[in-house]
């Protein structure tokens, strides 16, 4: 249907240039960064507000699947009324909810404030990019997208490492505090640099945005079950998920003013960049269980510890990241995303090499190869994304983005993470053999949060001490299988591109 113009937002030069990058990185950083100070610090709150081990897990995932369901959006509602309108909207959310679940004083509080600081992430990680996108002129844009996602890697450090040291030295709520004052930040910066970007008219497609956030509940929360392995509390989500989704793809296909424009598919190369998006995440969802594994587990190194391995590897993402738009514009963008996958792949087979005395330095590089290779992609990820469609797609096309990665990193995480158990339960039964304790048992110390296992101290540690050979081969049997998936990823990806180069973007507002 046809629809105005929209007018073009007014663009930034000079310091405001350097703010903005700094207010939608810092946006982002913020986002990802408290998602991993709750991980990481669990097991403190769960003690802390005295609830069960299973509530834990629900409460530890819940702002990601409220992210996931609200993230598409959040990217109409910034087409609709002004990205920086809704991304304000978002960190002003953020600062109230941060603040309410790091006073919460019962765990029903807890729960009601990360489900809302899920929504507000959805709007600061959806709408930064396209932000960026829109502010910047074109000859500009793909080197500010370069320095944005720098922004985002290198001030990923500052939420997580400053947060648990926090949540370890004083205590959980002080960790969670971190947010709430970073989005302070965001909202000054953003209120005095970031111009305001334009609206887009038209109506909401409410029918839409139900249809895909039901879609990206259920299979987020059916994933997020895998774990415990493929039961109806997994299964039934999953399928009720991919079935909404279905559904949104029929309706959005016969609906005049769609949610989501379907035909931005018909391109090869967003296809090939969206697919790459999924690989990259769904490898580094999964190789980061398989780390958590091999520190907490098998090296008994503290989360702190495996916090601090990743500030290296962030700092070196955010060189790559810079990098790799340099590389892009020389060789093409299909060539470097084939690349950082291949690198990606690279960084799995080097984990085979790992045993029970591997020096923490070495895994450190190791990790700090594979954050690489997922920067590497980014880049040109998503300027091909946000090249493919129109300003009035800007917060759509950004939101994308935000949903294939969350949704398949932690696609990764669960899978991997359901695949080890069961090939730890196949493979320690020998060892465990007379002692007393079942291969379920010695599967259930590695589904569990720290400190929450089923067994006692000494049990728990004898499993491990007794187990490790099979946990080490379990690990090198699923690193190989993410970089088989790397390489295929890699192989159809230049396929797509080869048959995208010199094709023309089909227009998706006639």
């Amino acid at each position: 249907m046809p629809q105005p113009p929209v007018s073009a937002p007014r663009q930034v030069s000079g310091l405001a240039a350097v703010m903005t990058t700094v207010a939608m990185g810092l946006g982002s950083a913020v986002a990802v960064g408290d998602l991993r100070i709750l991980a990481a610090n669990i097991s403190l709150v769960r003690n802390g507000l005295q609830f069960s081990p299973g509530t834990t897990i629900f409460v530890s995932s819940l702002a990601t699947l409220t992210l996931g369901a609200s993230v598409l959006g959040a990217g109409v509602l910034g087409d609709r009324y002004g990205m920086k309108r809704m991304f304000l909207a978002g960190a002003f959310a953020a600062v109230v909810f941060g603040i309410v679940g790091a006073a919460a004083p019962n765990v029903a509080v807890l729960m009601i404030a990360r489900a809302c600081i899920g929504v507000a992430f959805a709007f600061l990680s959806g709408l930064s990019l396209a932000i960026m996108n829109a502010v910047f002129p074109p000859e500009r844009r793909a080197g500010a997208i370069a320095w944005f996602l720098a922004a985002v890697y290198a001030f990923g450090v500052l939420p997580a490492t400053v947060g648990g040291l926090l949540a370890e030295r004083i205590g959980w709520r002080s960790g969670l505090l971190v947010t709430p004052v970073l989005a302070i930040l965001v909202l000054l910066i953003t209120v005095r640099y970031v111009p305001e970007t334009p609206r887009s008219p038209g109506r909401t497609d409410v029918a839409g945005l139900l249809l895909i956030a039901g879609s990206l509940i259920g299979v987020s929360y059916g994933v997020s079950q895998l774990q415990g392995g493929l039961r109806p509390a997994s299964v039934v989500p999953i399928l009720a998920g991919l079935l909404a989704g279905a559904t949104f793809v029929w309706w959005e296909m016969r609906c005049d003013e769609p949610a989501l424009d379907l035909r931005i598919f018909a391109s090869s190369r967003f296809s090939a960049v969206v697919g790459a998006g999924a690989v990259s995440n769904l490898v580094q969802g999964g190789s980061a269980i398989m780390v958590t594994f091999y520190l907490v587990v098998i090296r008994d190194q503290s989360t702190w510890m495996f916090a601090l391995l990743f500030v290296p590897a962030t700092l070196v993402s955010a060189l790559a990241a810079v990098g790799a738009g340099r590389a892009a514009a020389r060789v093409g963008n299909g060539t470097v995303v084939v690349a950082g996958l291949l690198v990606l792949a690279a960084s799995m087979l080097v984990r085979l090499i790992f045993d029970a005395d591997t020096p923490i330095a070495v895994v450190g590089a190791v990790l700090a190869l594979t954050a690489m290779g997922g920067a590497i992609i980014q880049t040109p990820q998503a300027t091909v994304m946000m090249s493919s469609a129109p300003s009035s797609l800007g917060g759509v096309v950004s939101a994308v983005k935000a949903a294939v990665g969350g949704t398949f990193n932690g696609l990764g995480s669960a899978l991997f993470s359901m695949f080890g158990i069961i090939l730890f339960v196949r493979d320690a039964g020998a060892h465990l053999a007379g002692s007393g304790i079942t291969p379920e048992q010695a599967g259930d110390v590695l589904s569990t949060t720290p400190g929450s296992s089923p067994l006692d101290p000494e049990r728990t540690a004898w499993v491990i001490s007794e187990a490790t050979t099979s946990m080490l081969h379990v690990a090198d049997v699923l690193n190989l299988s993410l970089a088989v998936v790397a390489v295929a990823g890699a192989v159809v990806i230049a396929v797509l591109f080869r048959r995208g180069r010199g094709a023309v973007i089909p227009p998706v507002s006639p």
